[in-house]
C-alpha cells in the first residue's frame, strides 16, 4: 500500500513538472486570454491515478507557478486562490477515473467520450469559476471602461475556459484513445 501512494505521489509530481513546462509554450486566442493545454496532463494523471493524485498534482502545477514567478500576482491573496486553490480543481476530472478506466480497458468509444468530456468539463467549470469571482475581485479594475467588473471576468474566463475545455477534452480523449495503457495502472 505504500509502494502505491508513493509511486502515486511521484507520478503527480512529474505531471506538474511537465505540465509546467507545457505552460510555458504561450498559447493566446485574441488579446488578451490563453488556452492551458497543459491541464490535460493533470488530468491524464487524475484519469490514471484518481481524485487524490489529481488533486495532488493540480496543487503542485500551481505552488510551481505561484514560487516560480511564472504567475499574474496582483496581491498575495489573489495568488494563493487563483494557483494554489485554483489548480487543485484541476484534480477533479479524477472524480470518473473509474468510469474512463473502464471504457478505456472495454473498448467503449461512446462511454470513453462522455466521461472523458465530464471529467474535463467539471474540473475546467470549477477551476474558472474560482477564476471568474477573482477576476471580479481583484482583476475588475482592468475592465474598459464603462463595463462591469462581472461582464469583464465572465467574458474573459468564458471564452478562456470553453477553448482550454475543448483543447483539453480532444487532447485527453486522443491521448487516451491511441494508447490507453497511459491511464491503465497495473495492480
Amino acid at each position: 500500500m505504500r509502494s502505491v501512494k508513493l509511486n502515486e505521489n511521484i507520478e503527480a509530481a512529474i505531471a506538474a513538472v511537465i505540465a509546467f513546462i507545457v505552460s510555458l509554450i504561450p498559447i493566446e486566442i485574441g488579446p488578451s486570454f490563453g488556452v492551458q493545454i497543459s491541464l490535460a496532463i493533470i488530468y491524464i494523471l487524475a484519469f490514471r491515478r484518481g481524485l487524490r493524485a489529481g488533486l495532488l498534482s493540480g496543487f503542485l502545477l500551481g505552488l510551481i507557478k505561484f514560487i516560480s514567478g511564472f504567475a499574474s500576482i496582483l496581491t498575495p491573496i489573489q495568488g494563493i486562490i487563483e494557483y494554489i486553490f485554483a489548480f487543485v480543481l484541476a484534480g477533479l476530472a479524477g472524480i470518473f477515473a473509474l468510469k474512463i478506466q473502464e471504457a478505456a480497458k472495454n473498448n467503449q468509444e461512446k462511454n470513453l467520450l462522455l466521461y472523458v468530456g465530464l471529467a474535463t468539463f467539471i474540473a475546467i467549470f470549477c477551476e474558472y469559476f474560482v477564476h471568474f469571482l477573482a477576476g471580479v475581485a481583484f482583476w475588475g479594475q482592468f475592465a474598459p471602461e464603462g463595463m462591469s467588473p462581472w461582464v469583464y471576468s465572465g467574458v474573459m474566463n468564458t471564452m478562456s475556459g470553453l477553448a482550454t475545455w475543448i483543447a483539453c477534452y480532444v487532447i485527453s480523449y486522443l491521448l487516451i484513445k491511441t494508447n490507453k495503457k497511459i491511464i491503465l495502472v497495473d495492480k
